[in-house]
């Protein structure tokens, strides 16, 4: 449980320092880790606010693609034998309704395979109010 508790601190550190920065990291500023139910695996939560907002008064998409990025490369982090490096190859992202202000958005990424050079990622986006699926997205990444 401790083992377990140390390493959602970490994650809660990695994603805090991003809004410590003037760089595109810093639109993550509210995303809470959650849990790490196993290696591979990550949830984190963020209160949908003005700044994620497009035009129409809804969750931009490209907070979700960015999402997609970030919150699964984090997921690949929990796993037992870590790349050294990784780069993004392919990342697709199906977006199914649409979130509002106000809302939580509950974040699910996990690995679903690691390969050798390879690590292929998954993530589910809910409304934490009625678990209603927003979004799905997908991301392959190269590792070194």
């Amino acid at each position: 449980m401790n083992a377990s508790r140390n390493l959602l601190r970490t994650l809660q550190d990695l994603i805090t320092l991003g809004p410590k920065t003037e760089k595109f990291n810093r639109i993550f500023d509210g995303i809470r880790v959650v849990a790490s139910r196993k290696p591979g695996h990550i949830q984190c939560e963020l209160d949908i606010d003005e700044k994620h907002l497009n035009r129409n008064d809804t969750l931009h998409g490209g907070m979700l693609t960015s999402l997609t990025d970030s919150v699964s490369t984090l997921a690949l982090e929990t796993n037992e034998r870590k790349p050294s490096k990784s780069a993004s190859v392919e990342l697709s992202v199906s977006f199914l309704k649409a979130a509002k202000k106000g809302e939580t958005l509950v974040i699910d990424a996990e690995t679903v395979k690691l390969g050798r050079t390879l690590a292929f990622l998954s993530v589910e986006f809910r409304n934490k109010q009625n678990n209603e699926l927003l979004a799905t997205g997908k991301h392959t990444k190269f590792l070194s």
